[in-house]
């Protein structure tokens, strides 16, 4: 870290959360949050997890898969991802 810190002083860059200091920010809460919560890698048991009774109605799952949920932003990424086959990385926390 203070090597990365040495480098990036005094240099024109981004900010985070876009910047390379952001993701690595971004990591490292990742990573105390695994550390410190009971069942981080589960539904189950993990307090930071809400857990949602998802259904097998495959009509809504075709919606979605389409980008035809009702919800702007998820369908947008649902649409670029069925047309590019791309989805920005931080689309993918969303759907």
């Amino acid at each position: 870290w203070l090597a990365f810190a040495d480098c990036y002083r005094g240099r024109t860059h981004s900010q985070p959360p876009q910047s390379l200091h952001g993701q690595l920010l971004f990591r490292e809460m990742f990573y105390v949050l695994g550390a410190c919560v009971q069942n981080w890698d589960k539904v189950d048991g993990n307090s930071m997890c809400k857990a949602i009774p998802w259904g097998e109605d495959e009509a809504l799952i075709q919606a979605w898969v389409e980008g035809r949920t009702g919800y702007p932003f998820i369908d947008a990424l649902m649409r670029q991802l069925r047309t590019t086959g791309f989805m920005h990385h931080l689309g993918r926390h969303a759907v």
